[in-house]
């Protein structure tokens, strides 16, 4: 299983072939950076304090402190003996949260089973909204000096939750006996901003199968073959003269841009997926999706 390695991005792949398809499936790995890096030397992350407000929101940290242990255990200690404690940063900051009910009624129209007609009457009803604001700080324990810092605002309204609405859309968006708890809100927001900030401070993995279409043109043949056996500088050799001898084949041209994101030139690949895209007139999804893809990937390593 090759690997191209750099200080940006790792590219892993490898090829199988898929009963029912036209050629071999190219299961690619980016492992990209972290967008935010810490100091060379830092094996463990600790969880410091989170100044909350207003006050009666306090609870917060707690779930905070939480969320953010939970994630960090994935990739860095959180606890340890003294020699790592002086490899060690503290994760903090300050927390704002806000809530909004908004309570009344209004006048909807209910089926009566007794009377068999349709009846005027007042319901209560129930707007909920929640925002969490949260900046994280990572400094070394004892300092003042912040090393990073990261902000993150996640909010809920209750008539946008699908789950208010009901599997169909069709339930009242402003049903108080639908609307989630405060506190079970409050977790999830929590939740999601820490795990915006943990993708930002960790390396990630984005992973893809890009099945190959094959062709019957013999350099195309001759590309798909090198694929399959891991050879992706070969393939995207191969499959580069298929396209110059039938530039109108846009499966070759689709091959063509998964071998060469299999072989690391993610701005080759982007290039030719987007030609896809073009000439499809956005109408083939996979080379839709493997174009946004590579190109998050390219906006996140930089150009290589």
């Amino acid at each position: 299983m090759p690997a191209r390695d750099s200080s940006l991005v790792v590219v892993v792949a490898a090829t199988v072939w898929i009963a029912g398809c036209g050629g071999p499936v190219v299961t690619v790995r980016h492992r990209l950076p972290a967008a935010l890096s810490l100091p060379a030397d830092v094996e463990m992350v600790r969880v410091g304090t989170f100044a909350v407000r207003p006050a009666s929101s306090r609870d917060v940290a707690a779930l905070m402190t939480e969320a953010l242990q939970a994630r960090l255990s994935r990739h860095w200690a959180i606890d340890g003996d003294a020699g790592t404690r002086a490899r060690a940063v503290e994760v903090g900051g300050a927390i704002a949260v806000e809530t909004k009910d908004v309570e009344g009624s209004r006048r909807i129209r209910q089926w009566t089973s007794d009377k068999r007609e349709w009846v005027a009457v007042q319901v209560p009803t129930l707007i909920r909204s929640v925002t969490v604001d949260v900046e994280f700080a990572v400094f070394r324990p004892g300092a003042t000096e912040r090393l990073l810092v990261v902000e993150s605002r996640r909010s809920y309204t209750s008539p946008e939750d699908p789950a208010v609405r009901g599997e169909l859309g069709l339930e009242r968006p402003d049903d108080p006996a639908r609307v989630p708890p405060v506190d079970e809100i409050l977790r999830d927001l929590v939740g999601r901003c820490a795990d915006e900030f943990i993708d930002m401070m960790a390396p990630r993995e984005v992973t893809a199968d890009v099945p190959l279409r094959g062709t019957w043109n013999a350099h195309g043949s001759a590309g798909l073959k090198a694929a399959e056996q891991g050879d992706y500088p070969a393939a995207v050799r191969h499959l580069e003269a298929a396209v110059a001898s039938d530039p109108n084949d846009v499966n070759l041209l689709f091959d063509l841009a998964a071998a060469c994101e299999a072989a690391g030139g993610l701005e080759d690949a982007l290039k030719h997926y987007q030609a896809v895209v073009e000439r499809t007139k956005g109408q083939d999804a996979v080379a839709v999706e493997a174009a946004k893809r590579v190109e998050r990937v390219v906006k996140r390593v930089g150009k290589r």
